[in-house]
């Protein structure tokens, strides 16, 4: 893909040129996290959709209407909660097995 807009860029002038040349930079600089083919073999998710959901029911969580929280509250308690979706409550709290 970069080999196509580098070959694009080459023909375009002026503000074309320049956005086709950023979008190069861009993918140069993220080529190393965009192999799917390797994800995939690896049975990493390539899609975003897990994090947005995770985003969204984090949001509802910490969002809950006459909720306040100061950074660091905020901060320890997704700690807590992301451990709790991940099934490793048991590392914080070895006694709490059930």
């Amino acid at each position: 893909m970069i080999g196509s807009l580098e070959e694009l860029e080459a023909v375009l002038a002026g503000t074309a040129r320049e956005a086709v040349a950023r979008e190069i930079g861009y993918l140069r600089e993220h080529q190393d996290r965009m192999d799917y083919k390797a994800a995939k073999a690896l049975g990493q998710p390539c899609g975003s959709g897990a994090i947005e959901s995770t985003c969204s029911q984090y949001q509802r969580r910490f969002k809950l209407t006459g909720q306040f929280w100061s950074l660091q509250g905020d901060e320890e308690l997704l700690a807590l909660d992301t451990l709790h979706r991940n099934g490793r409550w048991h590392l914080l709290f070895p006694h709490d097995m059930a």
